[in-house]
């Protein structure tokens, strides 16, 4: 089964558990203005998509995946590691101009590991 036979109500409900995931995981461990920007992206995201299926006159099922699996791809990015970025939310907020203001290593590899594999996920089921 592909994307593009799942019925849109159902790519609906995943993209609103993406942006639930998403939203619970990213904003556990953020401070104020910080959430703000996190539920700002999640509406700049959406916003983009509703802009990308009108300019670009794609079909619903497509515009839907994307959305969900970027937020998903964004969720599991970060999975685990609300202490590590926790801190370095404060150390943010304490310092915002620190050179120390940076994931570490394993964050930002297990973010890009994340990204790819559910790319190719993706890119395998829409085919």
């Amino acid at each position: 089964m592909t994307l593009s036979e799942t019925p849109v109500p159902v790519l609906w409900l995943a993209a609103l558990a993406c942006t639930a995931a998403f939203a619970v995981t990213w904003g556990s461990w953020m401070t104020g203005k910080m959430r703000r920007g996190v539920y700002a992206m999640v509406l700049a995201m959406a916003v983009f998509g509703a802009a990308t299926y009108y300019a670009r006159d794609m079909r619903p099922w497509e515009v839907l995946s994307m959305y969900s699996l970027a937020m998903l791809a964004l969720t599991l990015g970060v999975l685990g590691r609300r202490g590590e970025l926790a801190r370095l939310a404060e150390d943010v907020k304490r310092n915002p101009r620190s050179p120390d203001n940076k994931m570490s290593t394993g964050a930002t590899t297990q973010l890009l590991v994340a990204v790819f594999v559910v790319a190719g996920v993706g890119a395998w089921f829409m085919r």
